[in-house]
């Protein structure tokens, strides 16, 4: 079982920023501890189990992974983002099953979550400040990619990569840099 110990001021600003629908669900380590796919794997299954226990639908989890050790800031990024769209899943697709997967490729750490729900218009959630667009922002401050491919009436497909070490993100913001 894993247990939490943060520090007081990310402690208030956790229950600060706390609601209803992420009660509950918040990944849990202890401080220090190392970040590897183990812990990776533990908190992802923790996060399924408390989508499920809140009504969500069924998820079918699928890896692909051998890197022993991450940084810290894609750890969390990973754990936050598989959080938030298995949180969209449940709320808004309506799919009874979503597909989530992770996967090592290329020196990045992939993260598929896919549902065969409604679907949605993904340029009308930008202006909004959390989910999608949260996810967006953390992203591209590791140096990562988002991909969302939704339609209306046949589901949602999010892909995330993260460079695996940080060489690998400064080498992909400078060619996105340079694409721009």
């Amino acid at each position: 079982m894993l247990s939490r110990v943060v520090p007081k001021h990310r402690r208030e600003q956790d229950r600060a920023h706390r609601d209803d629908r992420h009660h509950g669900i918040q990944p849990m380590i202890r401080l220090g501890e190392q970040l590897g796919m183990f812990r990776l794997k533990a908190a992802v299954h923790r996060l399924i189990a408390a989508h499920r226990a809140h009504g969500g639908p069924e998820i079918e989890f699928c890896e692909d992974l051998t890197v022993r050790h991450l940084w810290p800031e894609v750890w969390w990024a990973v754990v936050a983002i598989v959080h938030e769209l298995l949180l969209n899943a449940r709320s808004h697709s309506q799919s009874k099953n979503v597909l989530l997967g992770l996967a090592e490729d290329n020196g990045c750490l992939c993260v598929q979550v896919q549902d065969w729900g409604i679907g949605f218009d993904p340029e009308s959630v930008r202006g909004q400040k959390r989910g999608l667009n949260g996810i967006r922002d953390l992203v591209r401050r590791l140096g990562g990619t988002v991909e969302i491919d939704s339609r209306q009436g046949k589901g949602t497909c999010v892909n995330v990569e993260f460079p695996l070490s940080r060489e690998t993100g400064n080498e992909m913001e400078i060619e996105r840099s340079s694409r721009c």
